[in-house]
């Protein structure tokens, strides 16, 4: 990767990175190094937070971490094979550490720095456990699973729950909440108000941990948990992922019908490479159905349910931190458009210093009319 301009060993891929809360402490200590020396970087990390703060304006709903990677804090990225591994040795099931990391590289699951939250108990469900994520559990969520026999892995900062204050603060600082650790939980003690877990991390594996150090670690991960137990002793209860806090636009609330409308057409045409077609009501010895009508044939109920689907997958988007953005001609689409294009083209006001951009007719930090001298580099 070609390094930035008067910046050495800060590659645009490692500060893209450092942006996004994606890098380990080390990484973390050569991007702030060469903040403190470098006026282009600094430059570069203003206009970061310029459209980020455009980017938070359209954003008023939690955002879950579910691209978080569970990594051991970025050492050997092995915390949660190790849990699932831990979780089949406890049920008797036969296993291999190096096996069990070398399937869930081979099905993209374990990234180079971690295991996406959303990932966690793959490996599980591959030898017939049932698994099941939640987020926003509780600690009497937590109590029930147990109570049940249900194995749980939780995702925590690893920092915090360690008591490692010094590294927690130096993580909140540079990329907010870090749920960057897999831990299983073993039981919980009411009455002392003490959690017990295997930690991969610690260097005794079993131990008790005060509660409210264990709830506020869960904490970051918006107490994101895994259940697993046998797939025999597991009724089926639904809990999907909670959207009531996100509000879309007039603009995205229309799309619904599109989808909707599409959702319609993938469903009908893989139902006749099935072989079904249309039956004035259902039967499954004929594969004959009512619905492989056109979309706008379909009832009102039919519809309902499709709409529905379309709407909470759109919600579903902005919740896991995506910004759907229509071309052209959304203001945030323009800013970041504009970010790209002037990332290696800073200018700087001829009267104040400040950054300015070529599209700018008056700066934004001292409001002088911009002529061409003011585009100094």
């Amino acid at each position: 990767m070609e390094k930035m301009d008067h910046i050495e060993n800060i590659s645009d891929e490692l500060f893209a990175a450092f942006l996004e809360g994606n890098v380990d402490l080390t990484e973390m200590q050569s991007v702030l190094n060469a903040l403190r020396e470098s006026k282009e970087l600094k430059e570069c990390m203003n206009i970061s937070e310029r459209v980020d703060d455009v980017l938070d304006m359209e954003t008023e709903h939690d955002i879950l971490p579910m691209m978080a990677l569970a990594a051991d804090n970025g050492r050997d990225c092995l915390c949660d094979i190790q849990c699932e591994e831990y979780i089949l040795k406890k049920r008797g099931l036969s296993c291999n550490l190096g096996i069990l990391a070398d399937e869930a590289r081979k099905n993209k699951w374990l990234k180079d720095k971690g295991m996406p939250l959303f990932h966690i108990g793959r490996l599980l469900s591959r030898v017939s456990l049932s698994v099941s994520r939640r987020y926003h559990c509780s600690l009497e969520d937590l109590q029930e699973a147990l109570a049940e026999g249900k194995d749980v892995i939780v995702v925590v900062d690893g920092g915090e729950l360690a008591g490692d204050m010094m590294q927690e603060k130096l993580e909140d600082l540079l990329v907010g909440e870090n749920p960057d650790h897999a831990v299983v939980v073993k039981e919980y003690d009411s009455q002392k108000k003490l959690i017990s877990l295997y930690d991969p991390q610690a260097e005794q594996n079993d131990g008790w941990l005060p509660v409210e150090r264990f709830m506020d670690a869960w904490a970051d991960s918006d107490y994101y948990m895994v259940l697993v137990n046998e797939r025999e002793k597991t009724p089926y209860i639904p809990h999907p992922i909670d959207l009531s806090d996100v509000e879309l636009s007039e603009e995205l609330n229309e799309l619904k019908e599109a989808i909707a409308e599409n959702a319609h057409e993938v469903w009908a045409e893989n139902r006749m490479r099935e072989g079904w077609t249309y039956g004035p009501v259902r039967d499954d010895e004929k594969k004959q159905t009512p619905d492989m009508v056109a979309y706008s044939d379909l009832p009102e109920s039919e519809k309902l349910y499709d709409r529905e689907m379309a709407i909470k997958t759109i919600k579903l988007v902005k919740k896991l931190g995506y910004d759907l953005i229509k071309k052209d001609e959304s203001e945030l689409y323009c800013a970041l458009l504009r970010r790209i294009r002037n990332m290696g083209h800073l200018y700087h006001c001829g009267n104040c210093g400040g950054v300015i951009f070529k599209h700018q007719v008056f700066c934004e930090h001292c409001g002088k009319k911009l002529d061409y001298m003011d585009y100094q580099e």
